[in-house]
């Protein structure tokens, strides 16, 4: 195998996988199945290659090797897929169009890769499937109008004459109408103005049966009044003959048959779909397979001899990567470039989150927000642990807790949402915690002891532990932000920005300063702390100039000085008026936890009110799944706009675009990893 020197990134962020750029160039008679074995190894979010090689980030080594290829690139194009595969998915449809599991139990060795014998394959199943299908749609819609034609004869049953001498009438038109009682009191008020003579043949709880004999000549006026009455027109074929008693009669006889053949098709039909099951299962899989190899395709390059592929992949599955492609990895030439030396730096990387199994299923609500930058902690950790806490103190109830427990574990595992279960069990746990440090159980706070505190007992401690706990994690949100701007090198809005070192001081020395002030506690004068203030507020007004002295910039102001002074007056403002808003948000976690054994209190109240223990209980009841239900909607959205608003928005930019592989297997099996070992020395190597 040809190819640079594999560089291994040293700085890593919290929670995001390091990536790699990985340039491919192999020979064309190879790139349908090197699109293939990169589908199957899952490992690849592939990117234009022709823009790489026009922004000049795609590099070949100039070594002997691979001087062809470094020739053959001034004769590229865009790679355009040849193939249609629209006739072979929608025979494939109809061969899947019963209830059976079709994603699951294929390995990638017995994948089909050959094209034509993937087509020939579905046809040959198809074939068969598709004439029974034929038949059995053809019999269903017998059946339906042989049901029909049932229903309408049986309207007609008192009529003991052929019903073809009405039908063949020559002078009148004969029709059967159905409508509804209120519009039949409207025919009947308007008798003298249709022009045919009515009669009711049936009747029904909703609406009435009527025939109708008009003369051909006003046929088209008859037809405009039925019309305007919202009267159905009950058609029936020329051809019955006969009374409408053995019309019906002979019509159920056949009925019988029909139902006959259906069964027997379907059985056919079943038998052939059970006795092939394994191969539609590998047919199914593999024209997946087709479609996600073209979607590689599509971002790939090409010239005449040569295919260039190129795209993201996690440097701890690089080897892996590199071992799926098996013998083909020797005629191919892979680079490996960190992100550091890729030359265009608007090329963005993707980002894929790696948080441990307590935190994971939090990926989905900070993805809400939006997707982390590579070069951005994730947030994913702090987001998760602070959230589980401010709903746990929030709605802390051991009994309500268990509740969240098990409705999340069967979401998870019954109702295959395993994020938002995750989450729902993870905050399930946390109530259950809070539930005992309140000792409240289902509301009633006389069955567990409480170990730390009972909300209702100690208000003003609540709301005070509540805004510590919300100044403890703003100052941790301005610590992720400084860290995120020094990743960023980002000078103004990581020292002097607000929701940096210079806001982070203010913020801090904010507190200090207050909680003296309340507590009587003398630490330095007044005007020390006015100075403080003040130079500190300037820092954060003259963000940008100062930047520009320490960067050495050009002009210091990127608008005129009075325009950029008064919108940074203003931010300043904004700046103290956030900070105080932002503190003082949390305190709605120690409301609602007073606000959670309110509700509970009231409930309790109209239970004792009950004239017997039913009722109570019933009151009891009631009381618990609308605490449940409600309060911990309530609870939830609150829990979020504390992160989103107060917390996300100091810190967190969510620009990042999230790693995306083209893969066949959405996880990895142990039955799938055969690829690494076999494919290598498959029959796909030697095609």
């Amino acid at each position: 195998m040809a190819g640079g020197t594999p560089y291994v990134l040293r700085g890593g962020y919290v929670s995001i996988e390091r990536m790699l750029m990985v340039d491919m160039v192999g020979h064309i008679d190879d790139l349908d199945i090197m699109a293939k074995k990169v589908v199957i190894s899952g490992c690849l979010h592939p990117v234009s290659a022709l823009q790489e090689i026009e922004a000049t980030n795609f590099t070949i080594s100039t070594t002997e090797n691979n001087l062809d290829a470094l020739v053959d690139v001034c004769y590229i194009r865009p790679y355009v897929e040849e193939k249609d595969y629209t006739a072979l998915s929608s025979t494939l449809k109809i061969i899947k169009s019963s209830s059976y599991n079709f994603n699951k139990g294929v390995s990638t060795d017995e994948l089909i890769l050959d094209n034509d014998e993937l087509e020939k394959d579905i046809n040959e199943v198809g074939s068969s499937v598709i004439n029974l299908h034929d038949a059995l749609n053809a019999k269903t819609a017998e059946k339906n109008d042989t049901e029909k034609y049932i229903e309408y004869f049986s309207y007609l049953s008192r009529l003991d004459f052929p019903i073809d001498e009405f039908i063949n009438l020559k002078n009148f038109n004969f029709s059967i109408y159905r409508v509804s009682k209120e519009n039949m009191v409207k025919i009947k008020e308007n008798y003298e103005n249709i022009p045919s003579i009515i009669y009711k043949i049936y009747e029904e709880n909703e609406c009435n049966i009527i025939m109708a004999f008009t003369p051909v000549l006003l046929k088209a006026e008859a037809d405009r009044i039925f019309r305007s009455l919202n009267c159905e027109v009950l058609d029936i074929d020329s051809d019955f003959k006969g009374t409408p008693k053995s019309i019906v009669s002979n019509l159920k006889e056949k009925l019988i048959d029909i139902n006959k053949e259906i069964s027997s098709l379907n059985e056919k039909l079943d038998s052939l779909e059970k006795e092939n099951m394994k191969k539609i299962k590998i047919l199914d899989k593999s024209l997946e397979l087709e479609l996600k190899a073209s979607e590689i395709k599509s971002n790939m390059a090409c010239t005449n001899e040569f295919f260039y592929l190129c795209g993201w992949i996690p440097e701890d599955t690089l080897q892996r990567f590199k071992d799926s492609l098996g013998e083909i990895a020797d005629r191919t030439i892979i680079i490996e470039k960190s992100v550091d030396e890729i030359q265009d730096k608007s090329m963005v990387p993707p980002t894929k989150m790696k948080n441990n199994a307590l935190v994971r299923p939090f990926e989905s609500m900070v993805g809400m927000y939006g997707i982390p930058s590579y070069n951005e902690l994730d947030p994913t950790t702090f987001l998760g642990i602070s959230y589980m806490i401010m709903f746990g103190a929030m709605f802390g109830d051991l009994g309500q807790g268990l509740v969240f427990v098990i409705a999340g574990l069967l979401l998870k595992y019954k109702g295959r949402r395993p994020n938002f279960g995750g989450v729902l069990s993870r905050l399930g746990v946390a109530s259950s915690f809070f539930g005992v440090m309140y000792g409240s159980f289902f509301g009633f706070e006389n069955v567990i002891p409480a170990l730390v505190v009972r909300p209702m007992e100690d208000i003003k401690d609540m709301l005070l532990y509540a805004v510590a706990f919300g100044c403890g994690l703003l100052i941790i949100g301005y610590i992720y932000n400084l860290i995120n701007s020094a990743k960023r090198k980002d000078i103004e809005n990581g020292v002097f920005g607000k929701n940096g070192l210079a806001g982070l001081i203010f913020y801090v020395s904010a507190l200090i300063f207050t909680i003296t002030k309340v507590m009587g506690i003398n630490t330095m004068p007044n005007s020390v702390w006015i100075t403080i203030f003040i130079v500190l507020l300037a820092l954060i007004l003259l963000k940008e100039p100062l930047t520009n002295i320490i960067l050495k910039k050009e002009p210091l102001y990127s608008e005129s000085k009075q325009d950029y002074f008064i919108e940074e007056g203003f931010g300043v403002i904004e700046t103290l008026l956030s900070m105080f808003s932002n503190t003082v948000s949390f305190i709605r976690v120690g409301a609602f936890a007073l606000n959670h054994v309110g509700l509970f209190v009231a409930f309790a109240a109209l239970a004792n009110m009950m004239s017997n223990s039913a009722g109570s209980a019933f009151m009891y009841v009631l009381g618990n799944l609308i605490i449940i239900g409600l309060e911990g909607l309530i609870v939830f959205i609150q829990g979020l706009r504390l992160e989103y608003y107060e917390l996300f928005s100091k810190y967190y930019e969510g620009a990042g675009v999230a790693f995306n592989p083209v893969k066949l297997f959405d996880e990895t099996s142990d039955v799938e990893v055969k690829v690494y070992k076999k494919i290598i020395t498959s029959k796909l190597v030697n095609e």
